[in-house]
């Protein structure tokens, strides 16, 4: 054999343009139940540095983003985040 591996590469094309269609739906959701409180683009800014801070902790995925999303809704409510 040859010499030491140096890349590896993955597709996930499929998976992500498969699954970006819910992400779009979850942010305007998420926008919509938040508009009296903000923005939406601030709203957005606020929910990305969210999922950066919490990215060494959840990883990528659905559960660091429901978490930073909850986050995000208390933080821009003062804590007065409607429950429903």
């Amino acid at each position: 054999m040859g010499g030491a591996l140096t890349t590896i590469g993955f597709d996930a094309d499929d998976t992500l343009w498969h699954n970006e269609r819910y992400f779009a739906l979850s942010h305007d959701r998420f926008a919509a139940l938040l508009a009296e409180h903000s923005e939406r683009d601030h709203l957005m800014a606020r929910l990305l540095e969210a999922e950066r801070r919490n990215l060494p902790h959840y990883g990528y995925g659905i559960k660091g983003f429901t978490l930073s999303m909850i986050e995000t809704a208390i933080e821009v409510t003062e804590g007065k985040a409607p429950p429903r």
